[in-house]
């Protein structure tokens, strides 16, 4: 006799349903809990170093306004009023006698480096005029025609009245720009204003292999002189000694004078030399350009100013014309 044993049936209890259920739960739960960990770790790690950043930004940029502060004190630390002039070593000096900042220096909180340059040593294109002009734009290597829409158009921004030049313009032309703006119909207040004008390209500024670069000959600060603004004999550079159409020996001459202090009066300077706008031996407008780095910083800071320093029957007025100032990673 065969018996046939019957295959078993099993099912699943509620209570085995509820702990998969549970487990599916748990599961869950741990990937949620990794996520916000992983969130709240990326947060500090965020925060941690923005804290630093913003520390080290902070300590270097104060140790930038220590340097500034040292150069402001030697601007007023002049004692000839009478002469500022470009040594040897072309260091702007205010007088023979008071050793200059200039340069990098190490502390016990970092390093700095401090410059000092007479913006009175440059052309000043709202001064310059159309000979002036063409004058900068040739030396500099600019195409004939290029420099003929630039001069036009630059003094059509200074004019007062609407009439163009033949190759300028006037708010007709800048209000059909893709981002419209007027004319000034005034004078430049800053050499970057230059880059709003028809004409004016970047890299004439910053220059290329054919074109020497415009910005560090030009300024917008500085006294009004005849031709080309008051610029200082004493410390313009050679290249705009040639630009003012000075032959290789009166320039030689020029920088061989600085040896001896340079030349100490109006009085003194050639009357030749005087017609082409070198009409001062001292200055009242300088740039500081200062950058720092606190040790073990990841921030260098930098500051750029313009001082105005007006003489006074005992020591100096300054005040400021143009500020700048700005921060960037450092890496090396």
């Amino acid at each position: 006799m065969i018996v046939k044993s019957e295959k078993p049936e099993f099912t699943l209890s509620p209570l085995a349903n509820d702990c998969g259920f549970a487990l599916m739960m748990v599961l869950w739960f741990i990937v949620l809990l990794s996520i916000i960990a992983m969130n709240f770790t990326f947060s500090t790690r965020w925060n941690f170093a923005s804290t630093r950043n913003l520390k080290d930004e902070t300590r270097s940029y104060y140790l930038c306004m220590t340097g500034y502060q040292e150069a402001l004190q030697y601007i007023m630390s002049d004692k000839d009023q009478s002469v500022d002039f470009i040594d040897s070593d072309g260091v702007l000096r205010i007088d023979s006698e008071t050793p200059h900042v200039a340069g990098i220096k190490t502390t016990g909180d970092g390093d700095i480096d401090i410059r000092i340059t007479d913006e009175e040593s440059k052309i000043n294109i709202n001064f310059a005029g159309e000979n002036g002009l063409k004058k900068l734009f040739g030396y500099a290597g600019l195409p004939s025609d290029a420099a003929n829409e630039l001069t036009d158009s630059i003094l059509d921004w200074i004019d007062p009245d609407s009439m163009h030049h033949i190759s300028g313009a006037e708010d007709k032309y800048y209000e059909g720009l893709e981002k419209p703006y007027t004319a000034k119909n005034g004078f430049f207040s800053v050499p970057e204003e230059l880059l709003l004008v028809k004409g004016m390209l970047p890299e004439y500024m910053t220059g290329t292999e054919d074109i020497k670069a415009l910005g560090p000959l030009i300024t917008t600060f500085g006294r009004r002189g005849d031709m080309l603004g008051a610029i200082n004999i004493n410390t313009a550079s050679k290249e705009i000694l040639e630009i003012l159409g000075l032959n290789p020996l009166q320039i030689e001459a020029i920088i061989k004078q600085r040896e001896d202090g340079g030349f100490k009066n109006v009085q003194s300077i050639p009357f030749t030399h005087r017609v082409l706008g070198l009409t001062s031996t001292s200055s009242l407008f300088f740039r500081i350009e200062v950058s720092a780095r606190a040790n073990g910083s990841g921030q260098v800071s930098h500051i750029v100013a313009v001082i105005n320093r007006t003489p006074l029957t005992k020591g100096y007025k300054l005040k400021t014309v143009y500020w700048k100032e700005y921060a960037e990673s450092y890496r090396g």
